[in-house]
Formats: structure tokens, sequence, C-alpha cells
């Protein structure tokens, strides 16, 4: 189980906050979102622009590091986490290199086509020697062939919302290892066909508590959720009357 954006119902979305909440709430995993700076650092963030989150506004992709490290990335949310700001790529890393958490990074590449992501994302996966707890995700499937070519080894799953014909076949001709679908655009015909074929499933954005039951009947590999805690509670009650 994946705490989406982090624990992003306890914290603000995409902070250190959300994560450290992610932690405590017995995620498995967390989800998070990269873009790049204009001076080509990674940073966690989910929108394009930066008005939802912060008290800022532009694109994400015309500002240096210099000034979006002190942008405020919690009031929005909250007053209280007023002191978050948008974390490093590596700082999220470094915080959580001392969990066994597996950490799903999704390339936020499909409006803005940022050239180098990719090869600075592996770079930041490689300095942390992190490749083994890592999962590379993108509804940008040729930013996701192109990884496949530069590290085959590595983890990587296709994001998709709508319904998608045969999904593990066309995982397998792009070079991933898992489909990161919409929750409802798979069934069980579609959970099966790609395990039988050794294709992971792990839905987004699941917060339902009945869908969590009946995605986790299907054999699902992982749910995306913004309610780790809600999740937990349904896979412990699970093991507790098996």
């Amino acid at each position: 189980m994946f705490a989406h954006r982090g624990s992003s119902k306890a914290a603000p979305e995409n902070t250190l906050a959300a994560f450290e909440q992610a932690v405590k709430a017995g995620a498995d995993g967390v989800e998070l979102d990269v873009q790049l700076t204009r001076d080509g650092r990674v940073v966690v963030i989910h929108d394009e622009t930066l008005d939802r989150t912060t008290n800022f506004s532009g694109w994400v992709k015309d500002h240096d590091w210099e000034t979006l490290r002190r942008l405020d990335a919690g009031s929005w949310w909250n007053p209280r986490f007023s002191t978050e700001r948008i974390p490093l790529l590596e700082d999220v890393l470094d915080m959580l290199s001392d969990t066994d958490m597996i950490i799903n990074i999704e390339l936020k590449n499909s409006w803005v086509r940022y050239t180098g992501l990719e090869a600075a994302v592996l770079a930041c996966i490689d300095r942390f020697r992190m490749a083994d707890r890592v999962i590379v995700s993108s509804f940008n499937h040729h930013s996701l062939r192109m990884l496949h070519g530069m590290r085959p080894e590595l983890s990587l799953a296709a994001l998709y919302e709508s319904g998608l014909y045969e999904p593990w076949v066309y995982a397998r001709h792009v070079g991933v290892h898992a489909i990161h679908p919409d929750w409802r655009a798979i069934d069980e015909k579609v959970v099966k066909g790609c395990q039988s074929v050794g294709i992971a499933v792990r839905p987004y954005t699941v917060d339902d508590t009945e869908m969590m039951k009946q995605l986790i009947e299907w054999g699902v590999d992982g749910i995306i959720t913004n309610l780790p805690e809600r999740c937990r509670q349904v896979l412990d009650g699970r093991r507790m009357k098996s």
C-alpha cells in the first residue's frame, strides 16, 4: 500500500511532513511527483504550476531552486504547516533511507517535457543507492521506454486512466514491470491477465473502503491511496480473518 503524495489527508501533499505521516500510518511505500527547476534540480511537487500548493505563482520550470526552496508549501493546507517547504527528491530519499519503504517516483513530464528529467532522477537514486527500493512511473510512456533503455533492471510502471485492451501485452511492449491504472479502468480479468505474465497491478487513487476490499479480493499487488491508515486497517482486518 502506497501513500499518495505522502499521507495527504494528514499533512500537505508532497511535503516531508506528509511522508513522515505515511511512515507513522504503516504504509509500505510512498508515491510522489517530481519535476525540474529552471536550474535542473529535481523537486517534489504535483502541479506544473505553483499556485495551488504554495504562496507563489507561475510555472515550476521557470524558477530556480534558490527561489522555490523558500516558498511556503504548507499554509494552503493548514496554517500550522507554514514551515513546510517544497522538498528536493534527494531530501525525501535521505529521509526514508533508514526505513524499508518503497518509493514510487512519478515523473510529471506530460504537460511539460522536461529534458533530462529521467537522467536527473536516476542520478538521485544512484546517489542514495536505492534502486532496489524505487519504482518510477509516468503517464508519459515514451519516458518509460527511454528509462528501460537506460536502466532495464529498474522497476517501471505505466500510469493510465482509461480502459486499455490487454494491458499486459502493452506493458511488455513498452518494457515496464507494472501498470498503475485508475481503479475504474480495471477488473479482475485485467489483474489476472497481467499477473499471468509477471506484470504487477497497483491501481490509484483508492480511498473507498469497499473498493479497497474488492481490489484486495482480486489480488492486486498494491493500492495507491490518500488514506493509508484506512487501507492498513482493511489489510490487517483481512489478515486477522484468514
